[in-house]
């Protein structure tokens, strides 16, 4: 376990912390499980006047409602995802992995606000369940202050110096469950086709969510698999129970653990490690993990194999995140796969679609081996795009082909 440290002055205690922010400054939250809720909710509250405030995916309360402050994030995920927060956020697209470049591009003071567990018999203190970008931005960050939860389990994470908080705050709740969203069938006929391009001893790569969870419930027949995940969900307790991971270290790396109880007591008593995003994701993105299979959902896929996982009319509803890289990575990997899985159908939507119907392309046709729906699979490898459109049309729901046949036609 690494130890991150920089020197600063004796912390700040309780309620001083807020005069710590300037005007002009960028507020960067770390997101997640690792979200210091308490610290979010008090900044929220106060609403210092010409701050930015940069957040993530949430699992928490704090940002049901609109802010009165400005928002930034990489997406528009979660709770900001939702109607009353549509044209409200700020998003600022980048990978994941980069943000911590990104975010210093911004030319501003950065104060980061972190969840960390308590401090050691070493004088340092656990990131727990969650590493995310905060943890890279730590170095550059004018202020840090860190909510310290005594409930927060200690597990293989990196380790914080004392000395690198300019305030603390001390707190004791429970980390947030998670919930899996329940599956149907369309979620376990895509997971049984999925399941099918993934073999024994291969490299997992899926987030959270009933796809997800779908999906690592199909592969438990598998053996020898290895997960290497910037998040993961409760689908890693299904594979852990049913024998499917390879036995010995290393087996699991993640950045981020959402799910229950019982998942997290998966990673503590395990000792699984948990990464900085870089780690996770860099020795994937240079081939160096081998059958590295990249899983990820979209919004639409168009006829040429071009994804969208971020916006429709409506308004922005998703996010970059991990999606280009991880399915690059599996594209580069010896034996690695790059499959996009979604339903077919949003309603009475196709989710094929002969153009895209948002303004982004999250991942080019390029990054795409193969595309999943309930209705098969598209194998896209080495494919002209009139041949990618045939196959793609062939797994689009049945009462929408004779539409996108037309469309190409014309």
């Amino acid at each position: 376990m690494s130890v991150a440290g920089i020197d600063r002055p004796e912390a700040v205690r309780s309620a001083d912390w807020l005069e710590l922010i300037r005007p002009g400054d960028l507020v960067v939250v770390a997101q997640g499980v690792g979200e210091p809720t308490v610290l979010l909710e008090t900044v929220l509250a106060a609403s210092p006047d010409d701050v930015d405030l940069f957040v993530g995916l949430s699992h928490s309360a704090a940002l049901a409602p609109p802010a009165a402050m400005p928002l930034l994030s990489f997406g528009a995920l979660g709770p900001l995802g939702a109607p009353a927060h549509r044209g409200r956020v700020g998003v600022i697209p980048a990978h994941f992995d980069d943000l911590p470049r990104v975010l210093r591009e911004r030319g501003q003071d950065i104060v980061v606000l972190i969840q960390v567990g308590p401090v050691d018999a070493d004088g340092t203190h656990g990131l727990g369940m969650a590493v995310d970008h905060t943890y890279e931005l730590l170095a550059h960050a004018r202020v840090v202050v860190a909510e310290v939860n005594d409930q927060m389990p200690p597990t293989a994470s990196p380790r914080i110096a004392a000395a690198t908080f300019d305030a603390v705050v001390e707190t004791s709740r429970p980390l947030p469950v998670v919930a899996t969203p329940p599956t149907t069938g369309v979620h376990d006929r895509i997971a049984e086709h999925v399941a099918g391009l993934v073999p024994d001893e291969a490299t997992l790569q899926l987030g959270i969510g009933a796809m997800a969870f779908a999906i690592g419930r199909a592969l438990s027949d598998r053996v020898g698999l290895s997960v290497r995940s910037t998040l993961v969900g409760d689908w890693l307790l299904e594979l852990e129970r049913s024998g499917s991971i390879r036995t010995g270290g290393g087996a699991v790396v993640i950045s981020e653990a959402a799910g229950s109880a019982e998942l997290y007591d998966l990673v503590t008593r395990g000792a699984i490690p948990v990464r900085p995003v870089a780690d996770v994701v860099g020795p994937a993105a240079r081939g160096e993990v081998a059958r590295f299979v990249a899983v990820n959902s979209a919004l639409e896929v168009d006829l040429t194999g071009q994804v969208n996982a971020e916006a429709l009319p409506t308004g922005y509803i998703g996010g970059i995140g991990g999606q280009s890289e991880f399915l690059r990575a599996g594209q580069r990997s010896p034996g690695g796969r790059s499959i996009v899985a979604l339903p077919a159908t949003a309603g009475r939507y196709s989710r094929i679609v002969g153009s895209l119907t948002g303004d982004a392309v999250t991942s080019p046709r390029s990054n795409v081996d193969f595309v999943v729906t309930e209705h098969g699979v598209a194998d896209l490898r080495g494919r002209s795009l009139a041949e990618r459109a045939d196959a793609l049309i062939a797994i689009a729901a049945p009462e929408h082909r004779t539409t996108l046949k037309e469309g190409l036609a014309r």
